[in-house]
């Protein structure tokens, strides 16, 4: 008598099954690479993003540092920010609408008149009361040429001079002595306004100093001399630093309120993407979700090949795995009841929101 053997999820059963999927038996029909790429391509990409379960839920911790408001997030690795937030252990308040945070934590100018130009000085230092937000600080003025002269800084401590765009028209104005057809003249078509002027490799060409945020130093070099009895102003965003209970979470960045005084940890929910598969061996996190996999990477191959009509005799398959999938999920919430006023619990939050920003 014979052993029977045991059930298998791992990339060995996954390309077994694309292969008949998509009646590609030998190399010469589907290489294993490719069936490789397929596979790990639906697993990163097509299901965390279209499956949201419980098994892709994970906490997300990160630590803030002495007066530093933002912080960027792998989006790549970490999707689907959601409440709840908490600071040092304590509930706080999750944001996606920068109307809302703003609204609450309004960024209100200070002005300071600290250049006053003779027409020959071209390098400044000075300072003024800090601590003042990042990617906030504007200085202004008008050069010897009587040119405009704009600066603000990159959020790293980097004073860039804006460059005006070029203005330019769509056909050239009067070329040739021939003025354009009459409604086909487009001026400025590049982007208005002004500009940072970069590099490839992200060194900015027009870096002119830099600022510290906190002490309020400032070291600039101007390309031409600002111009004899001017006052350039510089707008800064100052705040008071404190113990913070409100995070927003927009473009793929959190932004802390109050900006912190010191170090806190913050901690998030968010859902996963899986780990790519390594080894022919391995498996997903769940087995069952093997064939889910495996109907979804065979569906991309044949896309790719054209056809519709095999694609079409994969989709009762595929919707029956991931229903399955959805089933384990929809087992686990039964007899969870959805928060509402009268069931939900009460947050006892020692400064959430009631005049937090002046702890310590």
């Amino acid at each position: 008598m014979s052993a029977v053997a045991p059930g298998d999820s791992t990339v060995v059963f996954i390309r077994k099954k694309v292969r008949r999927l998509t009646a590609s038996a030998s190399e010469s029909a589907l290489s294993t690479a490719d069936i490789d790429q397929y596979i790990n391509n639906y697993y990163n990409t097509d299901f965390p993003y279209g499956i949201k379960i419980d098994q892709q839920r994970s906490v997300y911790t990160f630590f803030t540092e002495p007066n530093r408001d933002r912080y960027p997030l792998d989006v790549n690795f970490n999707q689907g920010v959601r409440a709840p937030v908490y600071f040092e252990g304590i509930l706080g308040t999750l944001f996606k609408d920068r109307q809302q945070f703003f609204n609450l934590w309004p960024r209100w100018p200070t002005k300071f008149t600290p250049i006053s130009g003779d027409g020959m000085t071209k390098i400044f230092t000075f300072t003024i009361a800090g601590p003042f937000l990042s990617k906030e600080v504007v200085l202004g003025g008008v050069d010897v040429n009587g040119n405009p002269i704009s600066v603000n800084d990159d959020g790293n401590g980097n004073l860039l001079l804006e460059i005006p765009n070029p203005v330019t028209t769509v056909p050239i104005y009067n070329q040739n002595g021939i003025p354009p057809i009459p409604g086909m003249h487009n001026q400025n078509t590049r982007n208005p306004g002004l500009n940072y002027q970069g590099t490839q490799t992200g060194a900015f060409t027009n870096a002119i100093g830099s600022v510290n945020y906190v002490s309020g130093l400032f070291n600039i070099e101007f390309p031409v001399a600002p111009a004899a009895g001017t006052q350039m102003t510089l707008w800064v965003s100052q705040y008071q630093p404190g113990r913070p209970y409100c995070l927003l979470f927009w473009n793929n960045e959190f932004t802390i309120r109050p900006v912190p005084k010191l170090i806190h940890k913050i901690e998030v929910e968010t859902y996963l993407t899986p780990v790519q598969f390594m080894q022919s061996t391995d498996s997903p996190i769940i087995n069952q979700w093997a064939q889910l996999i495996a109907y979804g990477a065979a569906r991309e191959i044949l896309r790719d090949r054209q056809d519709m009509e095999g694609v079409a005799n994969l989709e009762e398959g595929f919707m029956r795995q991931e229903a399955l999938v959805l089933e384990r999920q929809g087992i686990e919430e039964i007899g969870t009841p959805n928060y509402q006023l009268f069931n939900s619990t009460q947050s006892y939050s020692v400064y959430g929101g009631y005049g937090g920003a002046g702890l310590q």
